[in-house]
């Protein structure tokens, strides 16, 4: 988990950060209080001597922080005076997942055995009419009272008994499968994408309806291609963000490519 308490000041920082800095102290220290607006992008060249693109890459990490807004025709908006808390998963393999799960915690709020209509046999790769046990649930950060994520857990007819095996929320539920059925996860297909938030997950996530979202699909697959766990998480997209590490592989002493 990374939470963001930026120190812009640094040596070495460019000056849109040493800029970026500035200004949320300025914010913090209540210059600027929530509500308000920030100077134009002019003012603020003229008050720090520096560039509209400065000044633009400034505002943008602002914004990128959960601090401000931008609303066109208006201005620069103060959104909050404390930088939000922000998730970022860095994976290398299989193996990361469960950093994820001892961050973040997941709550089940509900659990039902569901029939794949043709939406869901699409998302689920099975035919229309197969049965699965869906689990709804919300993952939290620690200390954090808003959901990081609204997850749904789809879980193949065959494995359904594994819900009376949550209560141990150190175990990602894929795991949990492992050892009560003896499967083994030999392969995690991952997709993510940029969604809209809409009106219902915002009030459950504390954001906006309409803002920016990201959802992240995660297929996990046994030997035979079996696909028994499907898991589809809702994060609002500023505060999540996803990294991946690809190393070069050499083969025969040089450089594949």
């Amino acid at each position: 988990m990374t939470n963001f308490t930026p120190n812009l000041l640094a040596a070495g920082q460019p000056r849109y950060l040493v800029l970026a800095q500035a200004l949320i102290d300025d914010i913090r220290g209540g210059r600027y209080p929530v509500d308000s607006l920030l100077p134009t992008e002019h003012e603020l060249c003229q008050q720090f001597n520096v560039s509209r693109h400065t000044v633009r890459e400034a505002v943008r990490r602002l914004f990128e922080l959960g601090l401000v807004t931008r609303q066109p025709g208006v201005g620069t908006k103060v959104k909050a005076n404390q930088i939000a808390s922000r998730y970022v998963q860095a994976s290398e393999g299989i193996s990361d997942l469960f950093q994820y799960v001892r961050d973040v915690r997941l709550k089940i709020c509900a659990s039902e055995d569901v029939i794949a209509d043709e939406s869901l046999a699409d998302l689920l790769e099975c035919r229309v009419g197969q049965a699965w046990l869906q689990i709804k649930g919300e993952r939290y950060i620690p200390d954090e009272d808003l959901p990081l994520s609204l997850t749904d857990v789809y879980i193949a007819r065959q494995y359904r008994g594994v819900v009376e095996e949550l209560g141990d929320p150190s175990l990602p539920i894929y795991a949990i499968i492992e050892q009560k059925y003896g499967v083994r996860v030999v392969e995690v297909r991952q997709e993510i994408s940029a969604v809209l938030i809409d009106e219902g997950a915002a009030s459950r996530l504390g954001t906006q309806s309409g803002a920016a979202g990201l959802k992240v699909v995660r297929k996990y697959f046994a030997t035979n291609d079996e696909l028994f766990e499907v898991a589809v998480s809702l994060h609002p997209g500023d505060r999540f963000s996803y990294s991946t590490t690809q190393r070069l592989e050499r083969v025969g002493g040089a450089d594949s490519r």
